[in-house]
């Protein structure tokens, strides 16, 4: 050994102190050039963070671009410092896994990822298991039925102690868990016909024309299975089941070891493609690993929906409703939304779809659509279309080159499109659910804001595609009448973060109340607007700066309730899990009760469903009572095995009355239009139209005029398609 070897060996303190400070910490790192300082929102929230550092849940909402993955390793090598790893840092995908190795890379921060070798299980390195670097892994490597961090009841792999964990992009990865909890059963699949041929005899009890819709393969008539029927055939379902198991069956295969244990308290959903069955609430405590981890740190730059944290990952609540938050300091990046129609009404979708194909020529244009027949609207132009299949590859040719066009379908997450990626933006329509279990929920549900808030945070999703720092811009035309009807309802931008809630509207109001004299003239304006924000137009990016940092911190005044109703709901299924059925339907009926002002009545009959499907369990003959006033509230719920037709009643209030309270939801008269215009888009006969988007327009349209609208054929399995009472008294049908 060197003379110089051994003295910097013998100046080495081996019992030193460890820093655990993070930003103190920083400093000892070695970085590559131009890398060696934190910027002021980072030392910020790391401070926030430090004084929290006991706590064992902590939520932390950052900017995209805000240097989240740096702070997320940053806190965990100050946990392991601290003598609390093994650390875990969880990504949603494999793309945002290598993301953060190089991150890493950057600043000298020990990380390890996991590899195998063919033929051979993963394992874990030993500089992970012995606190000295932090494993880097998806949060699906984690949470499945045969994860390598073990699972609770399965011995073929121990169970992995955690001291500390971080949950990158946590929005991202509660979707990710449902979905590793759902047994997902496709049409052509032969046990999709033994399910369905078992429980088609109470379907056509909840509606004959339901069962006939999926007969035909359709997907947008969802149906949840009765749970009282469920129950009762769960020996059936289980054999269908375990003959798939004992096959090693991909349908079963890596989720089996969450939800095996949990059928007969699942609940089963079915349309014309796919059979879901899933537990009511996620099995965390099936994973160890995340469950008992002694400390978890969340973060998300997009945090509308907040109350899944809650109910479905289980944190607690306490850590949800104070997050750390830095304040704004101007850094979200430039975003210039334009609503075309919005700004001049005869600048209809058709007519901007050229203008926008057109800016592809020199940019990348990527436009987000939900659904296929959305996509199929964009053909003429050439587009690239995008999906599961070659996403990969389009999103490397996005960001290798220039002068794409590109359709991604239903995409509204999961992607970096940064820089040049992407210059230009579209999102052509209004998210749609994913799953049947989302569909579903969605029609029963609808109108909610517990729905719309989930709304909100796909479209947030979807606008955070592009821009990916705050020096990064973009352009953003929202085009489709149902989107922009969303965004125009005043409480439903509520739900967006801040700076993209001021985005949206300076996007809605972009030229005041100057209205220009044709159509020429409102396409030239919007293209001068363009031009400004892709040409890095001084004064736009000066107005844009003090713009973003105008922003007032805003806090929610109903928060607080939403935040309770969902503490309660995760502690009453927690109670349904350990078998206290009685008092954990008791929870839920006083929840309804005690809420009953912010709950809207749509929400109440849910909450009292599931009240209803936990006491079945204990109590069938009170569990009617119960579903018959889920019933009563709102018609979409199941209906129940003793039920009482319930009269058309009068709508509460005079019909003029309720008119003018639905307009008080717009801020502006141009909303009205667009709002009343998307009452009337399904409002045809057409191949491409399907009957439940007709008939759910014309109740709609019963509602906006101000009578009491129902669907007893939808509703019931019996009657007209559509209900209206007028009000005088007189009942419509057709």
């Amino acid at each position: 050994m060197s003379i110089l070897k051994r003295r910097i060996k013998s100046g080495i303190n081996v019992g030193a102190t460890k820093i655990t400070n993070p930003s103190d910490l920083f400093k000892t790192l070695i970085h590559q050039e131009g890398y060696d300082y934190l910027r002021d929102i980072q030392k910020e929230f790391l401070e926030k963070w430090d004084d929290k550092r006991s706590h064992r849940d902590i939520v932390g909402i950052l900017n995209t671009g805000a240097g989240k993955t740096l702070i997320g390793q940053l806190m965990l090598l100050s946990k392991l410092n601290e003598g609390q790893g093994p650390a875990v840092y969880l990504c949603p995908d494999r793309q945002l896994v290598n993301q953060a190795v190089e991150q890493a890379k950057i600043h000298n921060i020990p990380v390890v990822t996991l590899t195998n070798e063919p033929g051979k299980a993963a394992e874990f390195p030993l500089d992970f298991i012995n606190g000295k670097s932090i494993l880097i892994t998806t949060f699906e490597r984690l949470f499945n039925g045969k994860s390598v961090f073990g699972v609770e009841g399965f011995g073929y792999r121990p169970i992995q102690e955690i001291g500390s964990l971080v949950i990158d992009d946590a929005h991202s990865c509660i979707k990710k868990a449902r979905k590793q909890c759902t047994i997902q059963i496709k049409s052509d699949h032969p046990a999709y016909k033994k399910l369905f041929d078992l429980f088609e005899p109470v379907l056509k009890e909840q509606g004959q024309g339901a069962v006939t819709a999926i007969r035909k393969g359709e997907s947008s008539v969802s149906r949840l299975i009765p749970y009282w029927s469920w129950r009762q055939q769960t020996d059936n379902v289980y054999s269908i089941l375990q003959e798939l198991y004992s096959e090693n069956d991909n349908v079963v295969k890596y989720n089996w070891g969450l939800i095996g244990d949990e059928i007969k308290k699942s609940s089963c959903y079915i349309n014309g493609q796919k059979i879901e069955i899933t537990p009511l609430s996620l099995p965390v405590n099936k994973i160890p690993s995340l469950f008992n981890a002694k400390h978890r740190l969340i973060l998300s730059a997009t945090f509308n929906n907040t109350t899944e944290l809650i109910t479905e990952l289980g944190i607690n609540k306490e850590s949800v409703e104070t997050p750390i938050e830095v304040a704004n300091q101007g850094d979200a990046g430039e975003r210039l939304i334009i609503a075309p129609k919005r700004y001049y009404s005869e600048l209809t979708d058709e007519l901007m779809r050229p203008i926008i194909a057109d800016y592809a020529k020199e940019n990348n244009v990527v436009i987000i659509v939900p659904d296929s027949r959305k996509a199929e609207e964009w053909r003429k132009y050439n587009p690239y279309l995008v999906n599961k299949d070659n996403i990969e590859e389009a999103t490397t040719k996005l960001r290798e080159s220039k002068g794409n066009l590109m359709v991604f379908l239903n995409r509204y997450d999961g992607i970096d499109l940064a820089g040049d990626s992407c210059r230009v933006l579209v999102l052509d329509g209004l998210p749609n659910a994913r799953t049947v279990r989302e569909k579903y929920i969605s029609i029963v549900r609808e109108g909610s804001p517990f729905i719309n808030a989930q709304i909100a945070q796909t479209v947030e999703q979807g606008l955070g595609r592009s821009v990916r720092s705050g020096s990064d811009y973009c352009s953003v035309f929202i085009l489709d009448t149902a989107l922009m009807n969303f965004i125009g309802v005043d409480k439903n931008r509520s739900f967006f973060a801040s700076a993209t809630k001021k985005q949206l509207d300076f996007g809605l109001e972009l030229f005041g109340d100057e209205q220009p004299e044709n159509v020429e003239q409102a396409i030239e304006e919007i293209r001068d607007a363009v031009e400004m924000c892709l040409t890095r137009d001084p004064e736009w990016r000066q107005f844009h700066k003090e713009m973003i940092l105008s922003i007032p911190t805003e806090v929610p005044t109903d928060s607080k309730d939403f935040f309770d109703i969902a503490d309660i709901e995760k502690t009453a299924l927690e109670k349904y899990a350990n078998d206290s059925f009685k008092d954990a339907s008791d929870m839920v009926r006083q929840m309804v009760n005690t809420y009953s002002d912010p709950l809207s009545k749509v929400d109440q009959a849910w909450y009292l469903q599931i009240g209803a499907h936990i006491l079945d369990h204990f109590d069938a003959t009170s569990a009617v009572d119960m579903q018959v006033k889920a019933k009563d509230l709102s018609p979409k719920v199941l209906k129940p095995l003793v039920h009482s037709y319930s009269k058309i009643t009068r709508v509460k209030g005079k019909q003029a009355e309720v008119i003018i309270q639905w307009l008080k939801g717009f801020s502006n008269s141009t909303d009205v239009v667009i709002a009343i215009e998307n009452l009337c888009t399904n409002l045809i006969y057409s191949p491409h139209v399907k009957f439940t988007e007709f008939e759910k327009s014309v109740s709609r349209i019963g509602t906006f005029l101000g009578f009491n609208s129902q669907m007893p054929e939808e509703d019931e399995g019996d009657g007209p398609d559509n209900l209206w009472r007028l009000e005088n008294g007189v009942i419509k049908g057709n």
